[in-house]
């Protein structure tokens, strides 16, 4: 166990360890709804110790307030990175212009609805993979691979290019340490950079790839963004949304081949699919990201010092009985989740991809739920959860129907 700091008050200190500890690998939001029964802010020794704020009011004010936690780490335990992710990394008034470029030229809903019908199209290609066969890997055959290939779509890696990514990004998927996960964002970010200089020798030619087309042709203070910042920029693209996604694809899934009676509610009634998709978000929140304390402040009563470590868990507030009445059950008629829920962030950090997901989500379900009828998890499956890097995600998903 971590040498406790001194300031902290006895009856603040808990065991909270949301990477390691064995309930995690089974029943992850059990362990996750229990941290509602500690105070609305506690400290664990684990993971080099840190605080935690779970509790949904709080974790959105503390969203904030970028001015005392900062973004230079999003990861608990701290990993001293090499280079800073744009925009994740960033804090304002550094943090707005960047963000600009993703929300207003990248992932604008104008924009992801003009290629959902290409996003539906690359669906299909891998559903028609498996269709027939009445069963599959799930995570293998579509879970991990769809988000990685519609990235690399939008920004224009070239197809003869893709595989290079496949072992990276495996490490980023499966790492069950932030060091191996690390290893593969510095393997993708080298990948990255290579296909970034031979773009960059043609930098004012036109391209089909619209995130490409932005990020060649964005100003920043009336100049064109620099290599650094390009390669920060397309890593953070590709890592953003990849293992995000790919925990909710994979939760949405789970939980609807285990429960027959959701399932066929989605099945007779189409038109409930983008509430479902806010729901299943809320109640299987994965993400759980760090801040670093930027300087001493009291936050509701509690001393933080400068440099301590806070995880944001929406995890914990996704299942926050303060905000959402019987959290622990799935309501697809639940009202006000754009609202209430913090799956996506919330403030200057609010993820600013979440219409990507949104729409991938969407059609995953409109697409595979009418195809693959009596939907169901492959009998004598143990499903085991890991938390490698910000998200908790189930490793394996073997799927039946029936053929």
């Amino acid at each position: 166990m971590d040498t406790i700091p001194d300031h902290v008050a006895p009856g603040r200190i808990f065991p909270f360890d949301f990477r390691l500890d064995p309930r995690v690998r089974r029943d992850p939001w059990g362990f996750f709804h229990s941290a509602n029964e500690l105070p609305e802010i506690f400290y664990s020794p684990a993971l080099g110790g840190h605080w935690v704020i779970g509790r949904a009011e709080l974790l959105a004010e503390a969203w904030s307030r970028p001015d005392l936690f900062s973004a230079e780490s999003v990861s608990v335990p701290k990993i001293d990175n090499p280079f800073r992710l744009i925009p994740n990394n960033l804090d304002p008034p550094e943090h707005r212009s960047y963000q600009q470029i993703f929300t207003r030229q990248m992932f604008a809903p104008r924009i992801i609805e003009a290629l959902s019908e290409e996003f539906r199209k690359m669906t299909r290609e891998h559903v028609d993979a498996f269709a027939d066969r009445g069963h599959c890997d799930f995570n293998a055959e579509y879970a991990r691979p769809v988000p990685v290939k519609i990235f690399l779509q939008m920004v224009g890696v070239p197809h003869s290019r893709r595989g290079e990514f496949d072992a990276p990004v495996e490490r980023v998927f499966r790492g069950t340490t932030p060091k191996i996960v690390f290893q593969g964002i510095t393997e993708v970010a080298a990948l990255l950079d290579r296909w970034l200089d031979e773009e960059m020798a043609d930098r004012h030619s036109p391209r089909e790839a619209h995130m490409l087309e932005a990020m060649l042709t964005a100003e920043i203070d009336g100049r064109l963004l620099d290599k650094e910042e390009l390669s920060s920029m397309a890593t953070m693209l590709m890592l953003g949304g990849l293992d995000t996604v790919t925990a909710a694809t994979m939760h949405q899934m789970l939980f609807l081949a285990s429960n027959s009676s959701y399932l066929k509610q989605l099945v007779d009634d189409p038109g409930l699919i983008p509430n479902a998709v806010e729901e299943l978000l809320r109640r299987f929140s994965a993400p759980n990201v760090g801040r670093v304390a930027s300087r001493d402040f009291e936050f509701h009563g509690v001393e933080i010092k400068r440099g301590e470590m806070i995880l944001f868990s929406t995890s914990i507030a996704g299942l926050d009985a303060s905000r959402f009445s019987d959290p622990l059950v799935v309501d697809f008629e639940r009202k006000g989740l754009k609202r209430d829920s913090l799956a996506f962030g919330s403030g200057v950090h609010m993820c600013s991809g979440q219409f990507l997901a949104r729409a991938e989500l969407r059609i995953t379900l409109e697409e595979i739920l009418p195809r693959l009828a009596n939907l169901r998890v492959a009998p004598g499956a143990e499903i085991e959860y890991a938390s490698g890097g910000t998200v908790t995600i189930p490793g394996l998903l073997p799927l039946e129907w029936d053929a």
